[in-house]
């Protein structure tokens, strides 16, 4: 069974667009999400956006090749700073990420954990974005935390990802070292749909700590 994803209209209300609305004059197609498969809303600085994309999409298309998910950049409405960046790929868990941890003894410490073509391709677009900060402002994004992974969910899925009293976020805060909070709604960006929460994960990795086996 297929699910699609229609991308949100870009639409502001007319207090939030100086007293007019907008709407987009064609929406593209919706993008279909084959069983077995899972959809991430990635979201992306606007400034940043340009650099995920590359000339004449040369670096989308680059990266959908290297994983083969499905990605797209999003529009955004007026006002917004931020665009969604949706990625679309196979849940099956059949690729390999080395986490490179500090040395002991001379020796580099680290795991090699299996994920899916869907996980790969989140941390390969995420990737992509902090590279783009770091060339874009170095100093600020290579702050510690300086450039957050923040993910779009629906309401619904969210509720799995805290867990009953907090024990499921709680034990992947433990597990992965990683500052992970669900923001209020009031953090939520303009281009996010009604029954959307707001994820937000500041990685204890640098990308530079990760390889693709």
């Amino acid at each position: 069974m297929e699910d699609s994803f229609r991308s949100p209209r870009a639409k502001r209300s007319a207090a939030a667009n100086g007293g007019g609305s907008f709407k987009r004059s064609k929406p593209p197609p919706p993008l279909t999400v084959a069983a077995g498969h899972v959809l991430f809303r990635l979201l992306c600085p606007l400034p940043l956006s340009g650099g995920v994309i590359g000339k004449s999409g040369a670096i989308v298309k680059q990266l959908q090749q290297d994983t083969a998910a499905k990605i797209r950049v999003e529009e955004s409405p007026p006002g917004c700073d931020e665009r969604i960046i949706v990625i679309i790929a196979s849940s099956s868990v059949n690729k390999k990420i080395a986490l490179k941890a500090s040395k002991q003894g001379g020796e580099e410490m680290g795991e090699v954990i299996e994920v899916s073509a869907a996980q790969e391709a989140l941390i390969r677009v995420f990737e992509r974005v902090v590279e783009v900060a770091v060339e874009t402002d170095g100093v600020a994004a290579e702050k510690e935390g300086g450039v957050p992974c923040r993910l779009l969910a629906e309401s619904s899925q969210v509720g799995g990802v805290i867990g009953k009293g907090g024990k499921v976020i709680g034990k992947i805060r433990q597990d992965t070292g990683c500052k992970i909070r669900v923001l209020s709604s009031e953090k939520l960006p303009s281009c996010a749909l009604q029954n959307d929460e707001l994820i937000e994960v500041r990685p204890s990795l640098t990308l530079t700590q990760i390889s693709f086996a």
